[in-house]
């Protein structure tokens, strides 16, 4: 009988490696085959060196460079990761006074490494986005990040007072197309601490997530082809979220 009951049990387990292995195998077919693990590989590699690379370098040498460019309290200033970085906001929005203050990977932390800089240029609007980084590289819990957050408008508000700040909502990804993987329930959960945050500072909040995202609170497939940064129509609908709240010239 236990000689029977063993042989059924290795019949199940190995049944259900099986159809799992068979589940795999039909998954990577869908998406292309051996290309398509390839791909990724390489995608892997890159995105690890780019990471480093961010941080050692891109980082230090975009923050350097903020340090010695002209500084003029008429600026319109974008801040925040590489979505704000990877915006060509003069021509988007056709406003001159605009500069983008945008570094790729940043995070709250790395801002306020660099928000003496932000604050000596004394700018009339900052659009402020930034916590995905946080969350997806830094695994930083809501409380983190909102306290790092709040530690950055505290000091806009000390330092800066007559600066209007505009707090934009932090956008989904899209879970099917990335290895950055996030609960973009998650990230609903601390856009409405941000816009919260936003009334306690007296500060306008911006929602740009609803705008981008799909039915399933997805960073919307039409909006991107690696599921976390944006292609030129999501830029364009982002232009609209926030256009009638900057400055003319």
């Amino acid at each position: 009988m236990n000689y029977n009951l063993n042989n059924l049990l290795l019949l199940i387990s190995t049944s259900l490696n099986f159809i799992f292995l068979l589940l795999v195998v039909l998954v990577i077919f869908k998406k292309g085959g051996i290309n398509y693990l390839k791909s990724k590989v390489l995608t892997m590699g890159k995105i690890n060196i780019q990471s480093d690379l961010n941080i050692n370098s891109y980082y230090k040498h975009k923050k350097s460079q903020f340090e010695i460019l002209p500084k003029s309290n008429d600026s319109i200033l974008f801040l925040g990761d590489s979505l704000t970085d990877e915006g060509e906001w003069v021509e988007l929005l056709g406003n001159t006074n605009i500069v983008n203050r945008g570094i790729s990977g940043d995070t709250t932390r790395r801002i306020l490494n660099r928000l003496d800089v932000i604050i000596q240029t004394k700018p009339k609007q900052i659009f402020l986005m930034v916590g995905i980084n946080d969350f997806v590289n830094e695994k930083k819990s809501i409380e983190e990040v909102l306290g790092k957050y709040k530690m950055i408008l505290e000091e806009l508000q000390k330092q800066i007072p007559h600066t209007e700040v505009f707090i934009q909502s932090v956008l989904p990804v899209n879970n099917n197309l990335t290895y950055f993987l996030q609960d973009n329930e998650n990230v609903i959960k601390f856009n409405l601490k941000l816009q919260a945050l936003a009334k306690e500072f007296h500060y306008q909040y911006i929602d740009v997530f609803s705008y981008l995202a799909d039915s399933e609170n997805q960073l919307d497939v039409k909006y991107t082809t690696d599921g976390v940064h944006l292609n030129g129509k999501a830029y364009l609908i982002w232009k609209e979220a926030v256009e009638k709240y900057v400055a003319v010239n």
